[in-house]
């Protein structure tokens, strides 16, 4: 069986200044948004060594899981279609009477999609564990992949991200980069990157979900397994990771005001951010600059143009008061 190159999957992204006047310091946007059309956004990082390391292990099924409008899980149905994978998803939410956005998307890529409750989600990887063995009995081989593709294997693709960006991060003399927060994995590998490159920048994640605490532990957990697993010598500790709340809104995947202003005066500029990650992650990162008097900042567009369909309605109305 034919090695997959997870470094050949993936290309690298510019980097392009911010035109826009909504902050007094210079901001920097590394465009993963670019990476592709049907495996857009940070995912495609993480899947490109998931998809790798299932090839290597000889599995012939994928299974994962997301949010009903999940980029992660979009990603995970068109890296399966190209490579000849099954592909299993397991999406939190109800899909209404019309397909939109990702989950078109999903369905258009011929993954087998199972609709969870939201409790039920709460147990998600034994429900994906369970399903891998009922499809063993099948006579299929079935590679597992948590949350957003956020383990100590997919967080590499990140990792390869900040390696890549450390040259103009140096000098560009940037001060501080941001990213959304929304399973941990991008942050976890922009971490490792930044340790081994030996950068000094901060790294800002802004939350979109859960909590502070949650997502430092599950940070420090999947860079205690990459440390292990890839044999790395640093350590990663608590107080190396910089997270940053209050800009999530009421819950995950809704928007507020501010966002809805921040999504349109991007999009002016010719940059399309989304409700659920890039919009409230730029947002937060606009207060972070004035509070913290950053002069250079790179944001770390993670891509999600397909959600902005499924919230169409809300978008409209929020076009409309201009």
């Amino acid at each position: 069986m034919k090695t997959i190159n997870p470094h050949a999957l993936t290309c690298a992204t510019p980097v392009e200044e911010f035109p826009g006047t909504m902050s007094k310091a210079r901001i920097f946007i590394k465009r993963d948004d670019l990476n592709g059309l049907l495996i857009s956004g940070n995912k495609a990082r993480k899947m490109a060594y998931l998809v790798a390391d299932a090839h290597r292990h000889g599995c012939d099924t994928l299974i994962t899981c997301g949010g009903i409008q999940s980029n992660h899980c979009r990603t995970a149905a068109a890296f399966a279609r190209r490579f000849g994978f099954n592909c299993h998803l397991f999406l939190r939410g109800k899909p209404g009477k019309n397909y939109t956005g990702n989950l078109l998307l999903d369905h258009l890529l011929g993954a087998h999609v199972n609709y969870v409750t939201p409790s039920q989600y709460t147990v998600i990887d034994d429900i994906m564990a369970e399903y891998a063995e009922r499809l063993k009995k099948l006579g299929m081989h079935a590679y597992v992949i948590p949350e957003g593709g956020s383990n100590a294997t997919g967080c590499l693709g990140y990792r390869d991200c900040m390696i890549e960006m450390n040259a103009f991060i140096r000098q560009q003399r940037i001060q501080a980069v941001y990213c959304a927060v929304g399973s941990g994995g991008t942050y976890a590998g922009l971490l490792l990157g930044k340790n081994l490159a030996g950068s000094h920048v901060h790294l800002n994640g802004i939350i979109v979900c859960d909590t502070v605490e949650f997502f430092k532990n599950k940070i420090e957990r999947i860079c205690t397994d990459a440390l292990t697993m890839h044999k790395l010598s640093f350590t990663i500790r608590h107080k190396d990771i910089t997270l940053i709340d209050g800009y999530q809104g009421t819950g995950y995947g809704i928007p507020y005001p501010e966002e809805l202003h921040t999504i349109r005066e991007v999009a002016k500029h010719g940059i399309i951010l989304e409700p659920v990650y890039t919009g409230k992650t730029f947002y937060g990162m606009l207060q972070d600059i004035k509070r913290k008097k950053y002069r250079r900042v790179l944001f770390v567009h993670t891509g999600g143009i397909f959600s902005n369909f499924a919230y169409a309605r809300i978008l409209s109305v929020s076009l409309r008061g201009d």
